[in-house]
């Protein structure tokens, strides 16, 4: 059973401008108003996106799907919302509810393309909930666990490796993909998760060496390598419009291009990028195929609005039966 945990979900309202218009700013003088042409809500957060992906993945295969499961906090009618939403679209939800609001994300995209994001903050959790929560998780008793995204900000940086640490000392053989970020990846790793999926700026953030997504592939594995020597077994970097690599636990060095086209919207390639990267590498068992295949998938998403629809997921797939 795959588990995905979203410790700060979110209610997610997309906005697109006219195109060729730009987001214009308030001055001390007077408001602006912007109009938008094109909007919706999505029930968002890595772990939830995440989990949509491996459901369609699934039904893509002829599968139903019913062990991809979500947990986290939600709190109030816009937490009420979300598992709502994602019941709707089939999947298992077991969140622990807190007081509070679940925060809403506002996803701006001007009519350049220009992306502009405000997120909330989210719920106050206690320890009494952190404990709720890993009580949750391991009760589910789930093959593996994708811990992905921000905390809420009332959570200390040590939040997701003291939930891995009661964890894995009650059931050892979780398989961990932990895709967050700063410090709450680097504490993650004295736990050895399976796979960590750091974009080119987390890379370099956690290991100290500069490099964006244009750098040469011996400098993204000279951090990678770095990431490595500190638990993670497995590296998956993103490196945007110019494709992805990946450091084997075996040593292996791996890498994929691009992929051309449009880009339309960047929200949630990430999320896409890992969740069809351990679905094709459990499917195959082979890992550039399953690279091969994420980017792909995370291309996929780049070029749409949205996360990638079943249909497109079975196009893809034909090109990796």
């Amino acid at each position: 059973m795959y588990l995905t945990l979203t410790a700060n979900p979110s209610i997610d309202h997309y906005v697109r401008l006219p195109e060729n218009t730009t987001l214009k700013i308030g001055t001390d003088d007077s408001p602006s108003t912007n109009r938008s042409v094109n909007e919706r809500f999505e029930a968002g957060g890595k772990g939830i996106n995440v989990a949509k992906v491996l459901l369609r993945l699934m039904r893509a295969t002829g599968q139903d799907g019913k062990d991809v499961v979500c947990t986290g906090f939600i709190a109030s009618f816009t937490g009420k919302e979300i598992v709502r939403s994602i019941e709707a679209e089939g999947l298992t939800s077991r969140f622990v509810e807190v007081p509070g609001h679940t925060r809403i994300n506002l996803k701006l995209t001007d009519g350049n393309g220009r992306e502009t994001e405000i997120n909330g903050s989210g719920p106050f959790v206690s320890p009494v909930n952190i404990n709720e929560l890993t009580d949750t998780i391991a009760d589910s008793d789930p093959d593996t666990l994708f811990v992905s995204g921000s905390l809420p900000f009332s959570s200390p940086s040590e939040t997701y490796a003291d939930i891995l640490s009661s964890l894995l000392q009650r059931k050892p053989n979780i398989r961990v993909i932990a895709d967050c970020s700063g410090n709450a990846l680097r504490n993650c790793l004295v736990h050895k998760p399976f796979l960590i999926k750091p974009n080119a700026s987390e890379l370099s953030e956690i290991s100290g060496i500069e490099l964006d997504t244009s750098s040469s592939p011996e400098v993204i594995k000279e951090a990678a390598m770095k990431l490595s020597s500190m638990g993670a077994r497995n590296i998956l970097v993103s490196c945007g419009g110019n494709g992805a690599c990946l450091l084997t636990e075996s040593g292996d060095f791996l890498q994929v291009p691009g992929i051309k086209g449009k880009t339309v919207s960047t929200i949630g390639a990430g999320d896409t990028m890992v969740a069809s990267f351990i679905f094709m590498l459990d499917r195959s068992g082979d890992p550039l195929k399953a690279l091969e295949f994420s980017n792909a998938c995370a291309a996929c998403c780049a070029f749409t609005e949205s996360l990638p629809s079943i249909d497109s997921l079975k196009d893809i797939l034909k090109g990796f039966s």
